[in-house]
């Protein structure tokens, strides 16, 4: 006797009686993903740390297990064996990456003293002052005439002294403007101040000096809104934030953190990002947006600033971005790459550092968020800058004490082992760059702060002995956004030059991948979305070439930093990521 119908439709009609009788088949609508391993990074009574295959059904995880387990319990689950030799990991988490620094400084010419790649496009470092001249020369003759020159990465500890007078030398008729490799000073030319119409009595600013052309911490915030202005055209800002979206996908990226959003103009920010290629189908990550409260209390007062953060929160979000509730970033002492951060015992040339809030503003400002349940996410820099967050800290836990408060110091660039102690018995946590040791140990320690602190800089070890959760941020360009990198970073603890400095103060590869994906989760309060593959969890996942845990953070063989992203998905849709190989202590993106 033969079939009436062929197998196939069989099978569906099969299927289609059973989806009438309201029970459909175990496993329908769900893919099995075989691997090499799934690496869970899921804490010990939350599953195992790795298994073989994982299931994924209208984007969530629903199971995990040996692959025929989850064919035996999902036998009508499709089979997609592609990553069958890779290695599934929770989606890569950014939790410090502003929209709006990708939007500017990717429309600038990069001078740095380290290599750059972004995606196709090479930029040598530059390490000597006539180097460096040359390179803006050159750059220069390739404008049009109308073209304002705009250029990132300058430092003087590489490049030697910067001025109005010389970048008048170079055009009286072309507006240009050169930022500090930290982002945080910025030097004019006589064109730009005129073009931007800087009034002269800002010189009187304490951080003006207008005959140098130099605007720095507060005095660059002086001129931030006219400044940008130029740059934040939608057609070549949208350029750019598509050609960040682009870099972000190849470093297998697929949660990022605004560490501070309205910096500039909160408004245009907001429209700029809605319109752009991050909030469209399609874009392979999603984002969190931290409100800058430092900046919207300088504009809205305490009158108006709870009223200003409730309708940013309640009306702000886009289709793939979300304003975060209840979180809020402070600003403490100056930049690291500027050495304008807060030191308690100074630096050898006798400079002194800044402070972006006064230290009674600041604690005027933690206060006010910390009353209302805010969570507290502090740019800090320098051990001076720390302990005056701490003491603050500690009178807000006498006066009111709260036990999840997650209080979250960002950078991180010198602080010293004691002070992390205090900080985890006040119950806060740390968000840190590693990729400080690698660019600046080198120079820091024969330029402002000698061996022996520069070597300390970033003590990731500190904050995990000390029991806190630790993640990792690029704050790019402060770092390529690469968190492998970073990762690598803070595991190797070697520098630009191949030295290995304060090696008490490494932490394990998995101390370093917590960082870039469950701990990360834990400081924006998505732990229960993101972070570990768990099921119930939306399918994040990173798929790397290789197994991270075999890799070598000492300079000798297969570095952790060089595996190749081979793609990632997003709530369970596949986007194929070009694999990328950076050169040993390159900065790339």
């Amino acid at each position: 006797m033969t079939d009436r119908y062929p197998p196939l439709i069989t099978s569906i009609l099969l299927l289609l009686v059973l989806a009438s009788c309201g029970q459909p088949p175990p496993g329908a609508g769900t893919v099995i993903y075989p691997a090499a391993a799934v690496i869970t990074m899921a804490q010990p009574e939350n599953g195992p740390a790795r298994t073989e295959a994982v299931a994924v059904q209208a984007g969530k995880i629903i199971a995990l297990g040996t692959l025929a387990s989850l064919q035996s319990e999902l036998p009508a689950a499709a089979l997609d064996e592609r990553f069958s030799s890779d290695y599934i990991m929770p989606g890569f988490i950014e939790p410090h990456l502003h929209p709006y620094l990708v939007g500017l400084l990717l429309q600038m010419e990069f001078i740095t003293p380290h290599d750059w790649t972004l995606g196709d496009d090479f930029y040598a470092g530059v390490k000597t002052a006539s180097g460096y001249r040359q390179r803006l020369n050159d750059y220069q003759a390739s404008l049009a005439a109308e073209q304002w020159l705009w250029s990132w990465g300058y430092h003087p500890l590489f490049h030697g002294e910067m001025s109005r007078d010389y970048l008048d030398s170079l055009s009286a008729t072309r507006p240009i403007a050169i930022f500090h490799r930290s982002f945080h000073e910025v030097y004019l030319n006589s064109a730009a101040i005129t073009a931007l119409q800087i009034d002269p009595e800002l010189d009187a600013h304490p951080a003006v000096d207008l005959r140098r052309g130099h605007f720095y911490e507060t005095g660059l915030l002086a001129i931030s809104g006219s400044l940008m202005t130029p740059l934040m055209q939608p057609h070549t800002y949208h350029a750019a934030l598509d050609r960040g979206r682009e870099l972000i996908r190849q470093r297998g990226i697929t949660t990022v953190g605004d560490g501070a959003f309205g910096s500039i103009n909160l408004p245009l920010e907001h429209r700029l990002l809605a319109n752009s290629s991050w909030n469209k189908d399609g874009v392979p990550f999603h984002s969190y947006l931290l409100l800058d409260g430092t900046h919207l209390l300088q504009k809205h007062g305490y009158e108006q600033i709870d009223a200003v953060l409730e309708q940013a929160q309640s009306t702000l979000s886009g289709r793939f971005f979300q304003v975060q509730q209840r979180q809020i970033k402070l600003f403490a002492d100056g930049a690291a790459y500027s050495q304008l951060m807060q030191m308690s015992e100074g630096y050898l040339d006798g400079h002194s550092g800044e402070w972006l809030m006064a230290p009674a503003e600041l604690e005027r400002a933690m206060r006010h968020f910390w009353q209302r349940d805010y969570q507290l996410h502090i740019h800090v820099n320098g051990d001076a800058g720390m302990q005056l967050v701490l003491d603050i800290l500690t009178a807000l836990q006498a006066e009111q004490p709260r036990a999840d408060h997650r209080t979250t110091i960002h950078h991180l660039a010198y602080v010293r082992p004691e002070q992390m102690q205090q900080l985890a018995g006040l119950g806060g946590m740390v968000q840190a760059n590693p990729y400080y040791v690698w660019a600046l140990a080198d120079s820091y320690a024969d330029h402002g702060l000698g061996p022996q602190r520069a070597a300390q800089m970033v003590p990731a070890a500190s904050v995990v002995e000390a029991g806190m959760p630790l993640a990792f941020h690029s704050d790019f360009t402060m770092a390529p956004a690469d968190p492998l990198l970073l990762a690598w970073a803070a595991a190797s603890r070697l520098t630009a030059s191949g030295a290995l400095v304060a090696p008490q103060q490494r932490i394990s590869i998995h101390q370093a991948l917590e960082a870039i994906t469950i701990d990360a989760a834990y400081q924006l309060r998505l732990e229960h979305e993101i972070g570990s593959i768990t099921p119930g969890k939306r399918a994040n996942f990173t798929v790397l070439a290789r197994d991270p845990y075999t890799a070598s953070v000492d300079g000798n063989g297969a570095q952790l930093k060089d595996i190749a992203v081979v793609a990632t998905l997003l709530d369970g849709v596949i986007t194929t990521a070009a694999g990328h190989q950076s050169g040993p202590g390159a900065e790339h993106d």
